[in-house]
């Protein structure tokens, strides 16, 4: 897979979230999907970075990172990601309060300890999901470019 196949499926992930988002009930009382497909193009949109970056195989991305968006965050600011994005506190901050339920695939396979912890934690940070769509529209438009030139 090469950075143009995690692109365009990181895109497609985020134009489903958008869609969710911009359509969901307010009456209801948790909807995890667009966390899920945010964090699906997330973790896309910076395997898609790490490959511009570190020339590394689809392969070898997958073994060393998983879905570990934390970790894969943490490894772009160290390669300059902010080149395509500035790193906030906010954006810090809500990677890390979603990462850990997104490799958990608490987001998929919901069970108790979502509805006791997870969900609690997710409705008190509200700006979760425009934080990582804004995001996730950032490097849409700012790793078009440099991922197709290197394609």
């Amino acid at each position: 897979m090469t950075g143009i196949e995690f692109m365009t499926y990181a895109n497609h992930y985020l134009k489903a979230a958008e869609f969710l988002a911009n359509h969901s009930d307010s009456d209801q009382w948790f909807d995890p999907l667009p966390y899920q497909l945010l964090c699906q193009s997330l973790e896309l949109h910076l395997k898609s970075f790490i490959w511009l970056a570190d020339k590394l195989s689809r392969k070898k991305i997958k073994s060393k990172y998983g879905h570990d968006i934390v970790k894969l965050w943490r490894h772009s600011k160290s390669r300059g990601i902010s080149k395509f994005c500035t790193p906030t506190n906010l954006r810090n901050t809500t990677i890390e309060l979603v990462g850990p339920y997104y490799k958990a695939r608490k987001f998929t396979y919901l069970d108790l300890s979502m509805s006791w912890e997870g969900i609690p934690n997710l409705r008190a940070n509200p700006k979760s999901i425009p934080t990582l769509i804004r995001l996730c529209k950032q490097f849409r438009k700012s790793l078009k470019t440099p991922i197709l030139n290197a394609s």
